[in-house]
């Protein structure tokens, strides 16, 4: 039993670190692999309750960043989905937004 109860756990773990990790692979093709200091600190959470902003209210990641330095926006949210899908940004066009912050290509 006890073996059951310690296969159960690892391979729970193995689920939750694979979807935490997708959901931050996911935010990173929003924001870039490195982005830019003015969005802030990044932080991540499971919404338990669901996420209000998105339609049918799923659980779902969300990725913050902030505070900003960007006019007008405090914080920037990321929804991603248990399976690593995208599910929406609070803004909206949040690619807009940060694209006067990365850096030039030469």
């Amino acid at each position: 039993m006890l073996k059951l109860i310690l296969f159960l756990l690892v391979i729970g773990g193995g689920l939750v670190g694979g979807s935490y990790a997708g959901a931050r692979f996911a935010a990173g093709k929003v924001v870039g692999p490195q982005p830019p200091a003015e969005i802030g600190k990044v932080q991540t959470r499971f919404a338990y309750d669901g996420i209000d902003n998105v339609p049918g209210k799923p659980r779902a990641w969300v990725v913050t960043y902030g505070p900003t330095r960007i006019p007008g926006v405090r914080r920037i949210e990321i929804y991603v989905s248990v399976t690593g899908q995208l599910l929406g940004t609070q803004p909206k066009g949040v690619d807009a937004l940060i694209a006067p912050f990365r850096p030039q290509e030469t």
